[in-house]
């Protein structure tokens, strides 16, 4: 059993798939009114026809003697007159009329004109001025980041051993196959050259359960990768592929950064299929403390920019082009969003670089023991609660011994198997944390106090011990 497994790793509820938006149904039973207008009507022509005059003729009387007596017959008034009023009347109501057809047909053919110039325009676009890169501070703009740095990055592929399990009258056994499968995905950062290698800063949760992998550079091109070491506590993680003269990613000094500046993240959310994407954000907070998978809480850098599956081990950086964390976690649940959290790139660095030198973290102090906690025996409530009644009120985070190395400081003390921690330095166990916290702070060689309890006829007794601390080494 490792020293301080915890299973209790930081984890979310996935959000709620989106439903997919319902298509519109087809309109049914439409009907559609069309109604047009024929410009191009017949002339006809118009002719003005005058009235024909009706001749009368009539017989003349018989011959008479004129009478020289009678009046002289009136004198009859001229018709041409009236037909030539009426034929110029005519003639302005005709042009008129033409001048009214002539209008119309003009306006059609005006849009009709106008809307055969309408299907033939077309937009123009002009070409796009350059992106700027800098700011007026000298500081890259967030394309200015992607440019520097994307070739830095890379997604890491993860592949674990398969085996075959077979049933026998109800006993299993369980067989390597010795074939490997694709098992997970995740990002890294180019971070240094040396020997002929480059190596792979990466999160230790996206390869500590591999048996191979595959690294991918921004243009495409695939390397095997060998993993040089892992630490849980601080959740980094280092590969290595053979080839050299990539691109190098630049680190800054992680603690000079300040809440609320702009920071980009570049890595593979889902995968592969989106290789290097980015998003960008702000600070959220720093120092925060995250839990790692073993128990310990490692410092991070609180960020709102997007993080995904996948993004883990990906790079975090500033408006420098300069990595200052490994995007690590974040808090995935439905009342939650742009929770992110990074490791501090000095953290990280430091503990890459023991880790390529040793194997291990260098310099890390430990009890060298393991243990079991006290929630996981089925008499845990009655324990604590007679712990309380001796002053240790609320002693859940008691740790139970199972086995002692032979390096520890405790291997003289007299100890014995399902003895129990349940203060350190005088501080009561309320949480495990407060027992990882310790031995954070603390160096090899370090002298820390414990208070032991021990069930012996039915009755609990307790007792100090010190303990010096000796060096971890994975």
């Amino acid at each position: 059993m490792n020293e301080f497994e915890n299973n209790n790793d930081f984890t979310s509820p996935n959000p709620p798939e989106e439903n997919a938006s319902a298509q519109p149904a087809a309109e049914e039973n439409t009907t559609y009114h069309y109604s047009y207008t024929n410009a191009n009507a017949a002339n006809g022509n118009a002719y003005y026809h005058a009235p024909e005059q009706q001749q009368n003729y009539s017989q003349s009387a018989p011959y008479a003697e004129p009478n020289h007596t009678a009046a002289p017959a009136p004198k009859k008034k001229s018709k041409t007159v009236t037909v030539f009023i009426i034929i110029f009347v005519c003639c302005i109501v005709l042009a008129f009329a033409g001048l009214l057809f002539s209008a119309f047909s003009d306006n059609s053919k005006s849009e009709k004109d106008e809307a055969s110039t309408d299907s033939s325009v077309q937009v123009e676009t002009e070409t796009q001025a350059d992106v700027p890169l800098t700011n007026a501070s000298g500081d890259l703009t967030v394309a200015g980041v992607a440019k520097n740095a994307v070739d830095s990055c890379v997604g890491i592929t993860v592949y674990t051993q398969a085996s075959n399990y077979s049933n026998f009258y109800g006993y299993g056994s369980q067989n390597s196959s010795g074939e490997n499968v694709k098992s997970g995905a995740g990002s890294g950062i180019l971070m240094l050259e040396s020997n002929g290698k480059t190596y792979i800063l990466t999160n230790a949760h996206v390869i500590s359960d591999g048996t191979k992998f595959t690294v991918t550079l921004n243009n495409k091109k695939e390397y095997d990768a060998e993993m040089v070491g892992y630490d849980s506590q601080t959740d980094i993680g280092v590969l290595s592929i053979n080839a050299t003269g990539l691109k190098i990613a630049e680190f800054a000094d992680s603690d000079t950064t300040v809440q609320g500046e702009q920071v980009v993240v570049i890595g593979c959310p889902g995968g592969l299929d989106f290789l290097n994407s980015l998003s960008s954000g702000y600070v959220s907070a720093l120092a925060r403390p995250i839990k790692s998978t073993i128990g310990y809480n490692t410092e991070c850098i609180q960020i709102d920019a997007s993080i995904n599956p996948g993004n883990s081990g990906g790079g975090l950086f500033n408006m420098q082009g300069q990595v200052i964390g490994v995007n690590s976690s974040k808090i995935a649940a439905t009342e939650y969003e742009g929770m992110g959290f990074a490791v501090p790139s000095n953290t990280a660095v430091a503990t890459a670089n023991s880790l390529i030198k040793v194997g291990y973290v260098e310099g890390r102090a430990k009890l060298g023991i393991t243990y079991k906690a006290i929630g996981s025996y089925s008499n845990a409530t009655a324990i604590v609660n007679a712990l309380g009644e001796l002053g240790f009120e609320d002693a859940a985070g008691t740790m139970v011994i199972n086995e002692i190395s032979s390096d520890s400081g405790l291997a003289d003390k007299g100890l014995q198997q399902y003895d129990m921690i349940v203060a350190v330095n005088g501080e009561t166990l309320t949480s495990v944390d407060i027992m990882t916290s310790v031995l954070a702070k603390s160096k090899p060689g370090d002298t820390v106090k414990l208070t032991i309890a021990r069930i012996k006829n039915n009755q609990i007794d307790t007792f100090e011990v010190e303990c010096t601390l000796v060096e971890s080494k994975g």
